[in-house]
């Protein structure tokens, strides 16, 4: 059946690819792409939006749906069959487009979109005296919101098991105690204390609880359950490493950085962000220092205690284009380097 339907939809393909052609105002539209970044979005035979991307070149990526490609998904398939006209906007740089593309799936909720399409499903984490609690509503007594959504029941999970919680069953509280009798000391609060801070990006004791459980097992030569418990480790690891990640670029008053305009290379487009908010964009010519209209007025954005839902995304966005464009920065440094060296020696 999968095969068949596989099969279908290169034919519709190619039906839609014969349309395509023949369609003047696809042609025509076509014909205006830029080889610039942009974002687009694709629309059905309703005028809805299905779709929306980004592309460094607009021309070569959105062209790419209109030509025959092997490479393409099951799921991408589906989606050029109902394609019916697309509209696009130019930006001036890849990270405007990103940053545009996110706003726009937040707003049109495409179908055919599954990146930052599901933010209303990121979870506030609150701790009360009979358990752990997901919710979708931010109090002050809440963390987060946190966009593993479908992987914070096995963390919490390991959280209630390595704090051997007084809501877990006396069976699993008997064996848990074993694996670590450090804990049997800690009061509700403490443990509840320590938990606060790890969501808070203050602590990683959690991860030193579950070496320690893991060693129980090693030396019991259980080897199973102590492969089990690495994979925690490194769930854990992770979710510690975003959250610490996340709170250092929220409490950072102001940063900037730069880069070059897609249609001008000797333009360059400054970003000011602020406690891990846009502030500020400008654009200046050749090495001009950006002077920034928002450093001078009295009122300035302030640390936010928890951010929405909605602003999840964004600030992934900018936090992993900083560390790219970081990356590139060492790069060049090191390859700058061993030019240098090569010409010494």
């Amino acid at each position: 059946n999968s095969l068949k339907l596989v099969h279908y939809f290169k034919i519709c393909y190619s039906l839609f690819i014969q349309s395509v052609k023949g369609d003047p105002m696809l042609k025509e539209k076509m014909k205006t792409l830029p080889m610039l970044p942009g974002v687009y979005l694709m629309k059905d035979r309703d005028g809805k939006v299905i779709y929306v991307g980004k592309a460094k070149r607009l021309k070569n990526r959105v062209s790419s749906y209109f030509h025959q490609n092997k490479q393409h998904s099951k799921k991408v398939l589906r989606m050029i069959h109902h394609i019916t006209d697309f509209d696009f906007v130019v930006v001036d740089t890849e990270l405007d487009a990103l940053l545009l593309e996110c706003q726009l799936i937040q707003h049109y909720r495409p179908f055919y979109n599954r990146q930052m399409n599901y933010f209303s499903n990121y979870n506030y984490v609150h701790i009360t005296n009979k358990g752990f609690v997901l919710t979708d509503t931010p109090t002050a007594r809440t963390y987060g919101p946190f966009r593993l959504y479908k992987k914070m029941p096995s963390i919490l999970r390991i959280m209630e098991e390595t704090y051997q919680m007084p809501w877990l069953s006396e069976i699993s509280l008997l064996a848990l105690r074993v694996q670590l009798p450090d804990l049997q000391e800690m009061t509700f609060e403490q443990k509840k204390k320590e938990l606060q801070g790890l969501f808070q990006g203050r602590n990683k004791k959690l991860l030193t609880y579950l070496k320690k459980r893991q060693q129980h097992f090693i030396y019991q030569l259980n080897f199973e359950k102590a492969g089990m418990l690495q994979k925690d480790i490194e769930l854990v690891t992770y979710f510690i490493r975003r959250i610490q990640e996340q709170k250092q670029f929220l409490r950072t008053p102001s940063l900037t950085f730069s880069m070059p305009l897609a249609a001008d290379e000797s333009q360059k487009k400054h970003y000011l962000v602020c406690y891990g908010q846009l502030a500020e964009t400008m654009i200046t010519s050749g090495d001009v220092s950006p002077d920034f209209y928002y450093e001078k007025k009295e009122a300035h954005l302030s640390l936010k205690r928890q951010l929405s839902k909605e602003e999840i995304d964004p600030v992934q966005i900018l936090i992993s284009y900083r560390k790219k464009l970081e990356k590139e920065q060492f790069e060049i440094e090191l390859l700058n380097k061993k030019e240098a060296e090569k010409q010494l020696n």
